[in-house]
């Protein structure tokens, strides 16, 4: 087929993107340490960086990144050289991978930069991955591999030596089964490791660090909850502290970049309670290591009131329930009066940062816009932000692989079969036919259970039975939660043939789906093509057939509230309509023992 005029601009953008140098650029080339190629995550950042730089724009132009060294991987390859046996360790488990590769050393030119560098930036630093085939544009290897945040008290040596072992462990994590099976499953070979040395973003707030924003950006938003977004409006999913928060299955604020305060769950102050983050994450200066608080422990808001004052009230609501109703009051001066007791809860909402930073909101969609017309494609990035010094911090850009089919809902032959599950938001185009098994968690089980993570590693091993794109896996609250209140606290590869996802929000049980944009997990969900649809029930225009559920003859797995129904199931999902439905046929498979298949 021949391309159009904008199909050729479009590739001509990607193969400037892909074959651009930061080793020809003299404001990059000095912080390369070695030869060659430095991995797909530090030739992304460095070539946004340079987009930013040249944009003429003043605004991006003030964009910062922090003090960083890109370790090439050519300094890979030199390590592995020392290694013998190579080949035969590297089909040891993980822990004696780990343990031959930090009994050798980094070459001396390296440790010597490692060193240099320390000594200038006397801050936590992240110890990140960037391999070869992170330059890929379909491919994230998101949580694949191994970063790190971290910070050293003590002498140079003994920094150097902290985050020397930090690379080597990055390294190992090339050979472990998690990443190897990835590359296999996606017919990718070898890979070959960079790395990226980099201050942490943030401040020093007394005993702790951490920036007071961070989080993802995506300038596609595919994903819409409201029919007055556009999709190339752009979304950012923002925590308060550190990204590493944005970038799990836990709570954040989603914001669209022309409407920021429409808020996906609407404004009933329950569901925004429910949606609120609680837990952050700071640098422990004593510890050196990552902690989580909740804003709600003992001494927290204390903490923060001290290092906040006023400002705390930009990102922070205490909601109480009052007569069954809930409401939201915002702290001032006289904080203390909301201590936290059965009636209520403190939660970061971003409910005054959202009207009074729309000058953020407008430089990350033209950030975004910027990056994605000089690559040629839409772009991911995650970043810092201060909203105090206006301070802005890119931590890393890259193309955002995008796969699509266009479905029209008017032409789904639905003759004869029943509509199952439909929602109403944040559903892209897809389709699937024919699946024939339905993995249902019930609800009303799993919110009592004692065994949420049994339950977990059981939807993982049904998994294994079944072939490649054989089953929808329908679950109440939030699939892949690191928190098994929240939803079933199953891993991505657990989930290995697993076409559709549909997470049911019950609010008065606590489960809520949530738009996990710029998540590990959603990134493996797009990059595998596995469709993704919320359920509200008993929201208007949402449906979830209980009584199909409860009446459907299954094979129900005792005490575990897993069910497993065998039929002629579909899936469409149109993003112009906002619009996903998942429709069962007639099938005499029904209540037949799955061993039997």
């Amino acid at each position: 087929m021949e391309l159009g005029a904008s199909d050729r601009v479009q590739e001509d953008k990607l193969a400037r993107y892909f074959s651009w140098d930061p080793l020809k650029d003299a404001r990059f080339s000095g912080s390369v340490v070695g030869e060659g190629h430095i991995g797909g995550k530090g030739r992304s950042l460095l070539f946004g960086m340079k987009v930013l730089r040249d944009s003429g724009d003043e605004e991006l132009a003030s964009v910062e990144m922090p003090e960083s060294i890109f370790i090439s991987v050519e300094v890979f390859e030199e390590f592995l050289e020392q290694i013998k046996d190579l080949n035969d360790i590297i089909k040891s488990d993980p822990d004696e991978i780990e343990k031959v590769f930090l009994a050798y050393e980094l070459p001396p030119y390296v440790r010597q930069r490692l060193a240099s560098f320390l000594s200038e930036v006397n801050f936590p630093v992240a110890v990140r991955s960037s391999s070869l085939l992170e330059d890929s544009l379909k491919y994230s290897f998101a949580g694949k591999y191994r970063s790190r945040l971290l910070h050293a008290e003590g002498d140079l040596a003994r920094r150097t030596l902290l985050v020397e072992n930090e690379i080597k462990r990055i390294y190992a994590r090339t050979f472990f089964p998690t990443a190897v099976e990835y590359r296999c499953k996606h017919g990718l070979g070898d890979d070959k490791m960079g790395i990226i040395l980099m201050r942490a973003a943030g401040e020093w707030r007394g005993r702790y660090y951490f920036p007071t924003t961070a989080g993802v950006g995506y300038s596609l938003n595919l994903r819409r909850w409201s029919t007055r977004l556009k999709a190339e409006d752009g979304l950012i999913r923002l925590v308060f502290g550190l990204g590493t928060m944005s970038t799990r299955r836990g709570y954040a604020r989603i914001f669209s970049l022309t409407n920021p305060c429409l808020r996906p769950e609407g404004y009933n102050p329950y569901n925004v309670m429910r949606h609120a983050q609680e837990c952050f994450q700071m640098i422990d200066g004593i510890k050196g290591d990552v902690v989580t608080y909740n804003i709600n422990d003992p001494g927290v808001l204390d903490y923060l009131w001290k290092y906040y004052g006023k400002e705390l009230g930009e990102y922070v609501q205490v909601y109480r329930e009052e007569d069954e109703k809930g409401y939201w009051e915002n702290l001032d001066l006289t904080y203390s009066k909301y201590n936290v007791d059965d009636t209520s809860k403190v939660c970061i909402t971003f409910e005054r940062f959202t009207k009074h930073n729309y000058d953020f909101f407008k430089r990350m969609r033209k950030l975004l816009g910027c990056l994605e017309h000089s690559i040629g494609a839409p772009v991911d990035v995650e970043f810092a932000y201060e909203p105090k010094a206006k301070k802005l911090e890119l931590l890393q850009a890259r193309p955002l692989w995008v796969e699509s089919q266009t479905v029209n809902l008017d032409d789904a032959n639905l003759i004869g079969k029943t509509i199952i599950l439909k929602a109403d938001r944040m559903v892209t185009d897809g389709q699937a036919k024919g699946i024939p098994y339905l993995i249902y968690v019930d609800h009303k089980i799993y919110v009592t259970a004692t065994n949420k993570y049994e339950i977990a590693r059981i939807i993982g091993e049904i998994n294994k039975k079944l072939g490649p794109n054989q089953y929808i896996l329908v679950a109440p609250g939030r699939v892949g939660s690191s928190n098994p209140a929240l939803g079933v606290p199953i891993q991505y590869n657990e989930l290995t043939n697993c076409k559709c996802i549909v997470e049911v929000g019950i609010p008065t049980l606590g489960f809520m789906p949530e738009l996990s944009y710029g998540t590990h997990f959603y990134s493996d969900l797009e990059v595998d093509n596995v469709l993704y649809m919320p359920v509200f029930a008993g929201e208007k225009d949402n449906v979830f057939n209980e009584d199909w559920f409860e009446s459907t003859p299954c094979e129900r797995l005792p005490g575990l509230g897993i069910r497993i129904y065998k039929g002629n199931f579909d899936v469409y999902m149109s993003c112009a309509k906002n619009v996903g439905i998942v429709v069962a046929g007639e099938d005499e498979r029904n209540g037949k023992d799955m061993d039997n298949r």
